[in-house]
């Protein structure tokens, strides 16, 4: 039904019945009952009040919050959930935040704006660290939210939000606890950043930790800061090997730096999996087929994304209770690890 048609069952022409739409004081009264018995007769809606009927009902939106550091499964996850929320007829909208740009509270109350401002049904945030934000700004949330490998309070049954991440710590020390045990004393261990307060900096303190538990302190000096970046993460490597041929072992916090130090290692005239080990950390599959392919510890995206979908779902819909869900990596031993330690003794005194 449009007004043409309108228009011919009112016997009027079609701008006699916009004038009566759009209130014109020049159609008389007589001819304005008329044509306004038609449309409701009809059920006719004007295109223009059909517009602002849609608009009047709220679009559910959900957003896809990421912070600034690159970090490969994250964005492989948005990826995927980008398309399972578009499919599912939700509104997705995404943005990437600045990872140093400010005071943690600070970025939580910007969070919280963004969320009033775009009237937000849900979001899944990806990263950062909020645990030193207080529990009031996590109970002004308006909308639900599960943060994904985010550092958070230590705030168990919390009703306030949901999270979703895996194991960091316990990983971490799974790596360099493995190195160990195969005999290994002198260790390169590749960082994201000393001041690092995300996930990444948990890996860091779980490297330092289980190095100071073994009395291996002397390995700390071999600990190179890659700032997220390969370039630094191949020069710190290999300048860490010629400076000190007795390492036998590189640990390095995430895959993505990890093709790097294989570079390194063969660069300084060592060989990859045989001379020096590596083991790294995420599960990236493209791992599997460097030479030598590399030994990791998976972080379960398929499982991850699951959670998340259906945590966020079931939040909006009321559905689902908040809920704190730790995953476990799966140990994926492969070509990187496997050959002897050429030198098990420490190169300190």
């Amino acid at each position: 039904m449009n007004i043409r048609d309108i228009a011919r069952l009112a016997n009027v022409t079609p701008g006699t019945v916009s004038k009566v739409l759009n209130n014109y004081p020049d159609i008389s009264e007589n001819t304005r009952r008329h044509v306004m018995k038609i449309i409701e007769e009809n059920q006719y809606i004007p295109r223009n009040s059909a517009r602002s009927l849609k608009l009047a009902v709220k679009i559910p939106q959900i957003a896809l919050a990421m912070e600034g550091i690159a970090d490969w499964l994250h964005q492989a996850m948005a990826k995927t959930l980008f398309i399972r929320f578009h499919n599912a007829d939700y509104t997705v909208m995404s943005f990437h935040d600045n990872y140093y740009s400010q005071d943690k509270v600070e970025k939580f109350q910007e969070l919280l704006n963004y969320i009033d401002k775009h009237n937000l049904t849900g979001m899944v945030y990806f990263g950062g660290d909020f645990r030193n934000v207080p529990s009031k700004y996590f109970e002004s949330l308006s909308c639900p939210v599960v943060f994904v490998n985010t550092v958070l309070p230590d705030q168990t049954g919390t009703e306030a939000y949901s999270s979703v991440q895996v194991d960091h710590y316990g990983t971490a020390a799974r790596q360099m606890e493995y190195l160990i045990t195969k005999g290994h004393r002198n260790i390169c261990t590749v960082i994201s950043s000393t001041i690092d307060t995300s996930a990444y900096g948990i890996r860091r303190d779980a490297y330092r930790d289980v190095l100071r538990r073994h009395g291996l302190e002397h390995n700390l000096a071999y600990i190179q800061e890659s700032h997220y970046l390969c370039s630094n993460a191949y020069q710190l490597t290999y300048s860490c090997l010629k400076a000190h041929p007795k390492i036998t072992a590189v640990c390095c916090f995430a895959d993505a730096v990890a093709i790097a130090a294989v570079k390194a290692i063969r660069d300084a005239g060592r060989a990859p999996g045989k001379d020096v080990a590596i083991i790294s950390f995420d599960g990236m599959e493209h791992l599997q087929y460097c030479i030598p392919s590399i030994t990791t510890f998976e972080q379960p995206e398929a499982e991850m994304m699951d959670y998340v979908y259906d945590l966020i779902l079931g939040l909006m819909n009321s559905k689902r209770q908040h809920l704190q869900i730790t995953l476990q990596t799966k140990f994926q031993e492969n070509e990187s690890c496997l050959g002897e330690v050429p030198n098990a003794r420490p190169d300190h005194p």
